[in-house]
Parts: structure tokens; C-alpha cells; sequence
């Protein structure tokens, strides 16, 4: 049953059993009201038809008004009057007072044979009466005036049961009043009663389920989303556990999308500030370089004139001299060392300057080939083996071609200086998902765990002639091909059983590119 319908019913309940009560208790209030009204007013009738009697026989059995005043026509009002009075008691028995005890009808009676006698005793009084002759006082009082008083007196005694009555009508009345007292206290107590009786299951059905509820929410706030509300009581409360059950199962099939878009959400997070990590390491790379190349541009201009002075001098000196002079071999060191100052100044220059370029497209295995027959000068006299894995018909790449071919030259230079003696280096390139992927493999040693942080720092080296600035100006030729760069190493202690770096290079496949000026 629903709640409203608890609610009707105990106000019906309550509502009707105090209507019934108190129309009860007005109803006979009401009817008891009525008939002692209605006594009353037959009991008024009858004294005042009584005093009425009393007045209508005082007036004919006056001797003064028959015998003295009205002697000529005191037979014909006599007899007229005493006939009316006569017709009125014998009416008499319909008054209510009659039917109160049984002693008044026979008083009626014996008044009407009084009456009657009274009328023939005037009568013959008054027939018997001659003109000029005495008002016979005497007998008209004893035959009568002398009844007529008594016949006064009887009407007076037959008003005290009518009295009596009246008494018993305000006795009556008062009793009414009290009954009507009584029943309204017990209907007023029966009520309340009810209502409590009856308001507390009610009450307790509502709140039970609500407290409940109550309940299970502090549950679900401290995240245990298996609980479920019991699906009984009233409709209403019944509806609302409904409700509540539907919103648990959605939010606990919507908590595992909300845990993973937390998941998610996280991700993007960590590769966001991945990202601009990065960035922030390229602004910083970015200012070192803008700072390095300011001043080391005008350093490596300034010192490629005497360089290449130098260099001319000491190669005319060199010819100069027989071919078993000793000096030749300190003009050697010279002019070696002179072209390493000059190879020093022109990788600064290139980190120093943005070069105007044009991509066009190019065929990485081709360079690749070229960087290895020109690093060949190096591989060979150390017995180190460059291999090449290159696939037939391989896509072109655009890409400004002397720059690619610095970027690859670097990675392998690199990789043989890293390998030991008797070792190979292997290249592979290859194809896939709309890149292009350069892998250069050497056996070194590895670079150090601590070191790998700062392998792309410009003026960062871990050779003992190396300048610091292969990598990093690898790194900026990649990113200006919209290209990445990157690497894995493994040190002895790391990977006893195979160690050594790998550069990774990948680079868009028919890709436009940048724009048409860059940096090397």
C-alpha cells in the first residue's frame, strides 16, 4: 500500500469514526433538545389552557356579575358561558398532561360532572328567579359559586403533574448535557488515541527505509558499490529504491569507464609533460646553441684563414723537402692536425648558421652506400666490417641530400669509433608504416646509464679527440627533415651477453616537409 494511501485511509479512519461519534452525540442531543421542547410547549398549552379554565369559570359563577349587574340576561350567558367551559374539559383528554399519570383524565371528568352540575343548579337558580325578588346570594353560593372554586382548585391540582414533568424535563436535559459532555471527551480521547496508534507504523514505515537509504549512501561514499536498497515498503518508498538500485548499477557501469578515462587522462598527462620537457630541453639546446654559435661563429671564422694559411705553407714546405726527410714526417702531424682544426671550425659554423636549402627527393640506400665508401679510410685499417642490410626498391625520401648524407656519415663515424678493432658495424634500412627507418649497430662498450641524458648536448663528447657536436647537429638535420632521432644501449654490466648502442633514425616518405630554409 502506498503511502498516500495510508494517509487516506487514517484520515478516513480517524475522520469518520469522529464524524459518526459526534453526529451520534448531536443527534441526540439534538432529538433529546427537541422533545423537551416539545413538552414544554404542551406543558405551557395545558397551564395555559388550566389558568384559562380557572378565568372562564370565575366570570359566569360570579354572583355580583350574574345576580346584580346582568340580571335580565344572566340565564342566556350563564347557560352559554357554562356550555363553552363544558366543551372545553370535555377536549381536555387531548392535552398532553392528561397522558402523564392516570389520575388526571378522571379529574377532567369529574370537573365536566361538576360543570354540569354547576350549570343546572344556576340555571334552575336563575329559572326560578322572579323579577323584583332578592339575589338569592346564599344558594347561588353554596350550589355555585361553591363548586366552582372547587372545581378551581381541581384544575390547579391537575398543573402539578405537568410541573413534575417540567422537572423532569430539566433533569432531563441536564443529564443530556452531561451524556453529550462524556461522549465528546471519549470521542476527542478515542481520536487521539487512534492517531497515535496508528501515526506510529507509519511513520516508522517511512523512516526506516529513508534511514536505510541514509545508510547506504555513507556506504557508497566510502566507495562500496556493490550494496543494493531493498525493493519493498511502500509504493513510494519502493519507486525510490528503484530509482536509487538504477543510479548504482549506472554509476558502477559508468565507474569503470571513469577509472579508465582516469587512466587516460593520466596518459596524456605524463605525455604532455613528456612533450613539453622536451621542449623545454630544446629551448634550453636551443639558447646554448644560439649562445655557443654566436661567439664560437666568429671564433671559427676568425681561425679558418690562418688554418688554411697554414695548412698551404706547410704543404709547400713538405714538397719541398726530400722524400727521406724527417721533417716530413712533423709536417704530416701538422697538416693533420691543421685539417681537424679546420673540420672543428666548420661544424661550428654549421651550429652557428641557418643554411638555406631545397628538399628534393633522394634515395637513402645511395647515401647510405656513399657514407660507407667514405668512412672506409677509417673501418679499414682497424679490420672493422660496416654491412649494409638494404632492401630492393626502397621509396624515396625528400630531404636536402648533402645534409642526409652528414647525418649518416656521423652515425657511422660514430659507430666505428665506438667498436673495437677486428668488429663490424651494421646498417640496416627499411620501410614501414610511411617512414623510413635507419638503424646504425655497433659492438661497443655501451654508453653509461648516467651519460645517456646528455648524448645530443652540444659540445657533449665521450671520445677523446671528438668535438661534441656530431649528435647534436644530427639531431637538428633530423628534426628539420621532420624526422626523429634516437638510441638504445647496452652496457657489459647491463647485458653480459650482448652489449653495445644502437642509433635509430626515421624520416616521412614522400613528405614536402618544412619549409624551404633550414638549419643544418
Amino acid at each position: 500500500m502506498s503511502i498516500r494511501s495510508k494517509i487516506t485511509l487514517f484520515v478516513l479512519l480517524v475522520g469518520l469514526s469522529e464524524a459518526i461519534l459526534l453526529g451520534s452525540i448531536g443527534y441526540d442531543s439534538v432529538a433529546t433538545v427537541s422533545r423537551n421542547a416539545g413538552e414544554i410547549r404542551r406543558i405551557g398549552s395545558a397551564i395555559e389552557g388550566a389558568r384559562a379554565l380557572n378565568v372562564s369559570l370565575s366570570r359566569p359563577t360570579d354572583p355580583v356579575e350574574v345576580l346584580v349587574r346582568n340580571r335580565d340576561t344572566a340565564l342566556e350567558r350563564f347557560s352559554n358561558d357554562m356550555k363553552a367551559l363544558e366543551v372545553r374539559v370535555s377536549t381536555c383528554a387531548a392535552t398532553a398532561c392528561h397522558g402523564y399519570e392516570k389520575r388526571p383524565p378522571h379529574m377532567a371528568t369529574q370537573v365536566l360532572k361538576e360543570l354540569r352540575a354547576i350549570r343546572e343548579n344556576g340555571i334552575g337558580i336563575l329559572t326560578r328567579l322572579k323579577p323584583g325578588d332578592a339575589p338569592p346570594l346564599t344558594e347561588w353560593m353554596e350550589k355555585v359559586d361553591g363548586p366552582a372554586r372547587r372545581v378551581s382548585a381541581t384544575t390547579e391540582e391537575m398543573s402539578a403533574p405537568l410541573l413534575s414533568k417540567a422537572r423532569e424535563i430539566e433533569n432531563a436535559s441536564r443529564e443530556a448535557e452531561h451524556k453529550a459532555f462524556l461522549l465528546v471527551t471519549l470521542t476527542t480521547l478515542f481520536c487521539i488515541f487512534t492517531a497515535v496508534a496508528l501515526c506510529h507504523p507509519i511513520a516508522r514505515s517511512l523512516t526506516k527505509p529513508l534511514e536505510g537509504l541514509a545508510l547506504q549512501t555513507r556506504r557508497i561514499a566510502d566507495g562500496d558499490l556493490e550494496i543494493r536498497a531493498s525493493e519493498s515498503g511502500p509504493r513510494e518508498i519502493e519507486l525510490l529504491a528503484r530509482s536509487f538500485n538504477t543510479m548504482l548499477d549506472n554509476l558502477a557501469a559508468n565507474w569503470d569507464k571513469l577509472l579508465a578515462y582516469r587512466d587516460e587522462l593520466e596518459h596524456t598527462v605524463e605525455e604532455r609533460v613528456a612533450e613539453l620537457r622536451r621542449k623545454d630541453e630544446e629551448l634550453k639546446r636551443s639558447g646554448r646553441l644560439a649562445s655557443v654559435g654566436l661567439i664560437a661563429g666568429t671564433v671559427a671564422h676568425s681561425l679558418n684563414n690562418p688554418l688554411t694559411s697554414v695548412l698551404l705553407n706547410a704543404e709547400v714546405l713538405q714538397d719541398s723537402l726530400p722524400a727521406d726527410a724527417k721533417q716530413r714526417a712533423v709536417l704530416d702531424d701538422i697538416m693533420r692536425d691543421v685539417r681537424r682544426c679546420r673540420q672543428i671550425a666548420a661544424e661550428i659554423r654549421a651550429m652557428s648558421r641557418e643554411a638555406e636549402f631545397e628538399r628534393v627527393p633522394c634515395s637513402i640506400e645511395k647515401l647510405v652506400e656513399e657514407s660507407v665508401r667514405l668512412v672506409r679510410f677509417k673501418s679499414e685499417p682497424r679490420r672493422i666490417l660496416v654491412s649494409c642490410d638494404i632492401p630492393p626498391a626502397l621509396e624515396q625520401c625528400r630531404g636536402t641530400p648533402p645534409q642526409l648524407l652528414q647525418l649518416i656519415m656521423n652515425l657511422i663515424d660514430n659507430a666505428i669509433d665506438a667498436s673495437p678493432d677486428n668488429s663490424e658495424v651494421e646498417v640496416k634500412l627499411r620501410a614501414t608504416g610511411g617512414v623510413m627507418v635507419l638503424e646504425v649497430r655497433d659492438q661497443g662498450s655501451g654508453i653509461p646509464p648516467d651519460r645517456r641524458e646528455s648524448v645530443f648536448t652540444p659540445l657533449f663528447t665521450t671520445k677523446s679527440e671528438g668535438t661534441g657536436l656530431g649528435l647534436a647537429i644530427s639531431r637538428r638535420i633530423a628534426e628539420q627533415h621532420d624526422g626523429t632521432i634516437s638510441f638504445e644501449s647496452k652496457t657489459a654490466a647491463e647485458s653480459p651477453e650482448g652489449h653495445g648502442t644502437v642509433f635509430r633514425v626515421t624520416l616521412p616518405l614522400n613528405s614536402a616537409g618544412k619549409a624551404e630554409s633550414h638549419g643544418p
